[in-house]
């Protein structure tokens, strides 16, 4: 049973975010005396959830010294599992303490229903683990995560039109039975913004918002390191902005448009380098760029992140031309400070690390785990 205290707790972040790093500098950023820290890195060790990290050597003119002690995550020392699906595609992977993909496979979705997605999935989570061969004591969980929101019941989902015959699902319980392991929710927009807090945009700044482009819109908020959840868990759920009776900037309005002007795509991934140049792509874009600029406006005026990232499942040079727009025009006629830097990340292909994300960022991070964090759970 692993007891991380908060403190430690905060040491794990800053030396995910910033290692590797020197003992003194971790001390100094947790605002603790050298025999805490000292003490506090032993435990850590010992845990296998830190190692030594190679020394850095005393700049040149500063004389030979002792060079600096540096410690680093042990990637051997917690390991979890991704589940990521949309109505087009399964990946499954397992990931160890510092994101690297251990083992992975991808499916082309042939059921959409919950009980056979649910067994291919508990089914290739096994098959990794075994492949990837690592300690099943240091496995910290399942996470899931797929298109969607919860309703007012704060556990019970809504379904996308995709799986719109599933049965009611609630998380994580209706998940549980199909894994040997804990299973973890979060939808498809918080797994990507977690994705990114942990080994993309969070590696440069502490608040930052992402807008994920799917089927629908989504997305995620990070504020100072943490995902902010709000009150029913569905904070960044921007697709209610736009209200599905008029035309949308959704991955899902643009396919519906193409197969009425005649071009035959029923899915996003259908959506090549030949389509890009449709007359019905061009004016899609123009128009999702401007219904996109106000989100972008509101997001700088509340929120006020350092950066605001788009992702997801649309073709990324779609998302690359949306940014082209937003940012060859003014954000706002009143909008007189500094503007978030607007950016698109090439990291919407490995939602999977992001699902599998979710236990980590439970077990691990400050106030988000209330109790004893468990390193296994047998």
């Amino acid at each position: 049973m692993l007891d991380l205290g908060y403190n430690e707790r905060r040491a794990l972040e800053i030396i995910r975010a910033d290692g590797p790093i020197s003992r003194v500098e971790l001390g100094r950023r947790l605002g603790v005396s050298a025999p805490t820290m000292t003490r506090m890195t032993a435990t850590l060790t010992d845990q296998g959830l830190i190692r030594e990290a190679q020394p850095i050597e005393p700049p040149e003119g500063r004389g030979r010294g002792k060079p600096s002690s540096m410690i680093d995550l042990d990637g051997d020392g917690l390991h979890s599992v991704g589940v990521f699906f949309d109505p087009d595609e399964m990946a499954v992977c397992v990931t160890d303490l510092r994101g690297n993909i251990r083992a992975e496979r991808r499916h082309r979705l042939q059921s959409r229903q919950f009980d056979d997605l649910m067994r291919l999935a508990s089914g290739t989570a096994e098959e990794l683990l075994a492949e990837a061969g690592l300690d099943r004591e240091r496995l910290v969980g399942c996470g899931i995560s797929f298109p969607g929101h919860f309703s007012v019941d704060s556990g019970r989902l809504t379904r996308i039109p995709q799986f719109a015959d599933w049965r009611a699902i609630n998380a994580p319980g209706d998940f549980e039975p199909y894994f040997d392991m804990p299973v973890h929710h979060e939808n498809d927009g918080k797994a990507a913004a977690l994705n990114e807090l942990y080994y993309g945009v969070g590696k440069r700044r502490d608040n930052f918002v992402l807008i994920l482009l799917t089927y629908g819109i989504g997305g995620g908020i990070v504020l100072r390191r943490s995902l902010y959840r709000g009150a029913h868990r569905n904070a960044a759920e921007f697709g209610g902005i736009f209200p599905k009776s008029q035309p949308r900037p959704s991955g899902q309005d643009l396919c519906d448009l193409l197969s009425a002007g005649g071009v035959e795509v029923t899915r996003l991934v259908d959506i090549g380098a030949h389509h890009l140049d449709h007359p019905i792509v061009e004016q899609w874009t123009e128009r999702a760029a401007e219904q996109l600029r106000l989100l972008v406006l509101m997001l700088a005026r509340t929120v006020d992140p350092g950066e605001i990232v788009f992702g997801g499942s649309l073709p990324l040079a779609l998302q690359e031309r949306i940014r082209e727009r937003l940012l060859a025009g003014e954000l706002g006629e009143d909008f007189l400070v500094e503007a978030p830097e607007i950016s698109v990340t090439g990291m919407s292909s490995m939602m999977h690390r992001g699902a599998a994300t979710i236990p980590l960022y439970r077990t691990m991070t400050p106030g988000h785990y209330p109790g004893r964090a468990l390193k296994g759970w047998r």
